[in-house]
């Protein structure tokens, strides 16, 4: 968790009880002091392995091409979880955006994009009926670009008073290019949070993707109730 330290804690530092404060270059931030769990799931150890491959392959670009991925995070920084703007550096900007483009299986890139991030979609609206209806996820505008795909993470929560998902967030899809409305996506919720029940609230955030860049656009969100006809 991050946190903006104010008059009267100028920083902190160490651990205050099962809290430890600390900071790094991109602020100050505290987080539980606890053993993690690790389920290492087959998800886990391909994303560790994706990191791990485009973190080693930074050595291998031009300075010339290092020194353009500095001066791209520069001038596109990212929006922290208190909504401050803060610049990564050239490396951690690289290995962003390549590794979401691994994982779409889409053509990773050695220079920094030339072109601004995806507009984000119009509406998105979603029907959860695991009976006889439809579940499924509707959007606008519809089809994306011919170079565009959905990127859809999501949260299975047993109670419709929490609200808050981010840290609970999943990739369930990531579809096929120039994607239509009506993306069913029972089976892949289900391949990560198991077997969906009457009752449970849905949460699904989808972002444009552009398979050439490695840009997402802003999410948008939407949550429901699943129920069954």
């Amino acid at each position: 968790m991050k946190f903006t330290p104010g008059p009267m804690i100028g920083a902190a530092s160490g651990s205050v009880g099962g809290q430890v404060f600390s900071r790094n270059r991109y602020g100050a931030y505290v987080r539980t002091r606890a053993i993690p769990v690790n389920p290492n799931t087959l998800a886990q150890q391909n994303a560790r392995r994706r990191l791990s491959t485009y973190s080693a392959n930074w050595q291998y670009l031009t300075a010339s091409q290092q020194l353009s991925w500095n001066a791209w995070a520069v001038q596109n920084p990212i929006i922290n979880t208190l909504g401050a703007s803060q610049a990564l550096t050239g490396q951690a900007a690289y290995v962003g955006v390549n590794t979401r483009l691994a994982q779409a299986t889409d053509t990773t890139i050695v220079v920094p994009p030339l072109t601004p991030a995806p507009s984000s979609l119009a509406t998105l609206t979603g029907t959860w009926d695991i009976g006889a209806g439809n579940f499924e996820l509707d959007f606008t505008a519809a089809p994306l670009s011919a170079d565009d795909r959905l990127w859809c993470q999501a949260a299975v929560v047993f109670s419709p008073g929490i609200s808050y998902v981010k840290h609970l967030l999943r990739v369930v899809s990531i579809t096929a290019k120039a994607q239509a409305t009506g993306l069913d996506l029972q089976a892949p919720i289900e391949a990560i949070f198991g077997a969906l029940q009457v009752g449970h609230t849905v949460h699904v955030w989808a972002a444009v993707f552009d398979s050439a860049t490695g840009l997402l656009s802003v999410p948008l969100s939407v949550k429901g109730v699943v129920v069954t006809t």
